[in-house]
C-alpha cells in the first residue's frame, strides 16, 4: 500500500466486509469480475444524479436535456427538500493526516444553518435503510468524525454538538434518517477508527482471513480458489 494512501469510508467498509477483498483492491491493485449490465446501469445512474445535484447547488439548473425519467424524479425530490440557494458546500472533500493515520471523506452536501451544520448523503438504493443500522455504519462514523476533527479549521463558529447527518434516500424520501452527534460519540468514533486502521496496518499487507459469508456475491472468488 502506498504511503500516501488515505483511508476512506469505502476502503474501511470493504475491510470490515472481507479483509481479503481489501487486499485484492487496495494492495494488489486488482479488480473482480465485471458486474452485470443492470447493476452497471444502476451505478451509472447514481453517478449521474450526483453530477446533476452538484450542478444544481452551483447554480447550474440545466438538466432539462436529461431524458432519464428516474433522474428527473430524483432531482424533483431534491429540489423539494433543498433549495438551490441554501448556504452549502457540494461535493466537498476533507483530508487529514493525524497520529500517523490518513483519513479522507468526500461529502455529497454540507448544509450550514446559522450555528448548525448537516451532512447530507444521497442514496439511490432500491432497498429501505434501517435508521439504527445506519447510525452504526462505518460511513456515518468516518464522515462525522472527520468533520468534527476539522470544525475549528473550516467552520470555527460551529460546535460538535451542532453536527448532524442525514441519509436522503431518493427512492424513499419519506424515510428521513437524521443522526445527531456529540463529543462522547466523537471520542468513541475516534477510538473505533484508530483501532480499525491499526488492525489493517499490523497485517503488514498480508490478509489471510476472508469472510466466507460474502463469497457468493464477491467478484474475487476465483482468486481465493
Amino acid at each position: 500500500m502506498e504511503k500516501s494512501f488515505y483511508y476512506s469510508q469505502s476502503s474501511l467498509g470493504i475491510f470490515q466486509r472481507c479483509p481479503k477483498m481489501f487486499e485484492y483492491i487496495y494492495i494488489d491493485g486488482i479488480s473482480g469480475k465485471g458486474i452485470d449490465s443492470e447493476l452497471k446501469k444502476s451505478i451509472d445512474r447514481g453517478t449521474n444524479f450526483h453530477i446533476l445535484a452538484e450542478r444544481y447547488f452551483n447554480g447550474m439548473k440545466d438538466y432539462f436535456y436529461t431524458e432519464d425519467k428516474q433522474l428527473l424524479r430524483w432531482m424533483a425530490r431534491l429540489e423539494e427538500r433543498y433549495s438551490e440557494d441554501i448556504n452549502c458546500k457540494s461535493e466537498f472533500e476533507i483530508r487529514q493526516d493525524k497520529d500517523q493515520i490518513r483519513l479522507m471523506a468526500k461529502y455529497d452536501l454540507i448544509v450550514i444553518e446559522d450555528t448548525k451544520i448537516k451532512i447530507v448523503d444521497f442514496k439511490t438504493n432500491k432497498s429501505l435503510y434501517n435508521p439504527s443500522v445506519m447510525e452504526e455504519h462505518i460511513q456515518t462514523k468516518v464522515y462525522m468524525y472527520i468533520l468534527g476533527e476539522n470544525l475549528k479549521r473550516i467552520f470555527p463558529n460551529i460546535k460538535i454538538e451542532s453536527i448532524s447527518m442525514e441519509y436522503f434516500q431518493l427512492n424513499f424520501p419519506e424515510n428521513k434518517i437524521v443522526i445527531e452527534y456529540n463529543e462522547k460519540q466523537h471520542g468513541t468514533n475516534k477510538k473505533i477508527l484508530k483501532e480499525l486502521i491499526g488492525e489493517i496496518k499490523k497485517n503488514k499487507n498480508i490478509f489471510l482471513k476472508k469472510n466466507n459469508e460474502t463469497c457468493e456475491k464477491c467478484g474475487f472468488e476465483s482468486f481465493c480458489k
